[in-house]
């Protein structure tokens, strides 16, 4: 084993002090022990003499790991090199420290001991009865409890009550035999740590997928902060994670270096600790400044809001245009936050051959970033050129385009399977749905039309997926007529609409006509529902997607607007009469994701109980 080094700002000390640390790394304590008297004496010593603090990593030998030199009111600790502290286990090494002042154990020392999995920390000053001892460690929680453990401080001893002394090897007692505090050390460490590995078997067999906490930050409470918290754990269930805790502080905005306030940040990655959770998600969005600050903090991995809608995307993009589309929108927003972390990506100097190999690493990924970022782009703008002619192709035959846009999870995809007798992925979860679905209907008036159902909205779209998907979401702007399908039993349907006219202004849709769909009213009271229709305008309709003769009255609704602006009419006029079906067809977009088919569709049948439509 190497020899225990001195960690900390040793700069300024005379050599007599450097070599009194030196010989406190070659002192060793009885197992059974926290420490002994006379080591905890000689420690506190020369902490007074030199203002500063101290503290001692001992493994479970009893042997000095490293010697800790800090200032006169904090340590920082050093690194560990080996893992441990996985599934329960504790770090096998104490922290014995000093405090110049008779102080319990701060909540930085705390939290250190947390985020450490240190199997103890003893805090010794001198107090007016005499040197004095403050323990804590780390605890199984209470039945019934999220929490994979809790911090625990033991009552403040005298130091002869607790640790063993030198001089007399009859004295062997290691901690205080009273209350919960056990007499030998080492079995008291068993105790915790097998009740400790026991509460996290406990909680990863109840959960499934990743365990996750959520960072929130809000300005007012009430529906719309209950809407957002109900959103990020939808996104959560749909990228298969665990939300355990959710966390949130009222705040005018983000703190620009650390999110939240250091106060509250250390409290919650405490919490986090606690139990057992892997992954933090931040909303808003994090600036690339506070991922490392807080990835700084902590070794658990930290993602916004924005990488998690983009991983979820990841997930459903089956297409080859969505998949490209994804991964440009991904390495986009993942460029700018591309930053080294810890010694094996350090600046080491400035100018000409003074860059550490850290920074060289990075500048290569950066690189790559950006000749991939280019080739996406370069391969996108050819899908784009092909869609361009199709769409201009469509255009001289007149088909006319009805876009069904909405928010996620709103039943865009139910309804187009109703309508047209398709199998589009329709699930109850945010996206399901990816990738741009195009469909044929025939009306009874002898005329096709395209049904487009395109990707969901949400609040707050990443500006990086509305340039990736900007020739996708071209379709909508195009568009003769728009079906913007609503949540009538989401309580933050008004704020979801709002969003969904936002983001058509965005993409230029904001002149297209429209109907608005409101979807799942067998969600809704027979009371509330005839309310509604009593409230709402010749432009709104009442639908179950999953019902197709709910949808009777909206179909006729198309027709009818599709006849009065004249699209019908400019349709056929586009088309020779001796044109067949066939060439009608060709001016249908072929980016659909479903396989093609067709059904013959009998005349007298009305728009409301339409045959299988043909795929584009």
């Amino acid at each position: 084993m190497s020899d225990p080094i001195v960690h900390g700002d040793t700069a300024n000390l005379k050599s007599s002090q450097a070599r009194a640390l030196q010989r406190l790394g070659a002192r060793q304590v009885p197992p059974t022990s926290v420490i002994s008297a006379v080591l905890a004496r000689d420690l506190l010593e020369l902490s007074h003499q030199l203002n500063r603090q101290l503290g001692l990593f001992i493994d479970r030998r009893g042997r000095v790991q490293r010697v800790i030199l800090g200032d006169a009111h904090s340590l920082a600790l050093p690194e560990f090199t080996r893992v441990r502290g996985q599934g329960g286990r504790l770090r096998g090494v104490r922290l014995v420290l000093t405090h110049l002042v008779p102080d319990p154990p701060t909540r930085e020392e705390l939290a250190d001991l947390a985020k450490l999995r240190l199997d103890l920390l003893a805090a010794i000053h001198r107090g007016p009865a005499g040197v004095q001892i403050d323990l804590a460690s780390l605890a199984p929680p209470q039945p019934g409890s999220k929490d994979i453990f809790v911090v625990r401080g033991f009552p403040r001893v005298p130091l002869g009550v607790l640790a063993r002394d030198d001089d007399d090897p009859g004295h062997t007692t290691g901690m205080r035999p009273a209350a919960d505090m056990p007499s030998d050390f080492l079995g008291f460490i068993r105790d915790l740590e097998a009740g400790l590995v026991a509460a996290t078997a406990g909680a990863r067999a109840e959960s499934q997928g990743t365990r996750a906490m959520a960072l929130m930050i809000h300005q007012g409470e009430g529906p719309e902060l209950h809407a957002r918290e109900q959103e990020l754990r939808e996104l959560c269930r749909t990228d298969g994670l665990h939300l355990v805790d959710l966390a949130t502080q009222r705040r005018p905005g983000p703190d620009p270096r650390t999110f939240f306030g250091q106060g509250k940040l250390r409290d919650v990655l405490v919490r986090a600790l606690a139990q057992d959770v892997e992954l933090l998600i931040c909303d808003p969005d994090l600036t690339p400044s506070q991922a490392r600050e807080i990835g700084e903090r902590t070794d658990l991995k930290v993602i916004d809001r924005t990488t998690l809608i983009l991983d979820i995307f990841a997930q459903h993009a089956t297409s080859a245009d969505g998949k490209l589309q994804v991964e440009l929108a991904q390495l986009r927003y993942l460029l700018p936050r591309m930053i080294g972390h810890g010694t094996a990506m350090s600046r080491l100097a400035g100018g000409i051959g003074g860059r550490g190999p850290g920074e060289t690493k990075l500048e290569i990924d950066r690189r790559r970033a950006k000749e991939r970022i280019h080739d996406l782009e370069r391969r996108l703008l050819a899908l784009k050129q092909r869609r361009d002619q199709r769409r201009a192709l469509r255009r001289r035959t007149g088909v006319p385009v009805v876009a069904i846009v909405g928010y996620t999870n709103a039943g865009k995809s139910s309804l187009l399977n109703t309508v047209t007798d398709s199998a589009v992925v329709a699930e109850d979860k945010l996206f399901a749905t990816l990738d741009p679905s195009v469909r044929r209907i025939r009306f009874p008036k002898d005329y096709e039309v395209v049904l487009l159902d395109t990707v969901g909205f949400i609040r707050d779209l990443p500006p990086a997926l509305v340039q990736a998907f900007s020739a996708t979401l071209e379709e909508v702007a195009e568009a003769d007529l728009l079906l913007v399908v609503v949540d009538a039993s989401d309580p933050d349907q008004d704020q979801q609409r709002a969003t969904v006219e936002a983001i058509l202004g965005e993409i230029g849709a904001g002149a297209v006509p429209r109907l608005w769909v409101y979807n799942k009213i067998d969600r809704l009271g027979p009371d509330e529902l005839n309310q509604r229709r009593a409230d709402a305008d010749r432009h709104t309709y009442f639908i179950s997607a999953n019902e197709r003769r709910s949808t009777a009255a909206l179909m006729r609704a198309i027709d009818e607007q599709l006849w009065e602006r004249g699209v019908v009419e400019r349709a056929r006029a586009a088309v020779p009469e001796d044109s067949s079906a066939e060439h009608a067809s060709a001016a249908v977009p072929e980016d659909s994701s479903a396989e093609h088919a067709s059904a013959a569709v009998p005349e007298d049948s009305s728009a409301a109980n339409e045959a299988p439509a043909e795929d584009a």
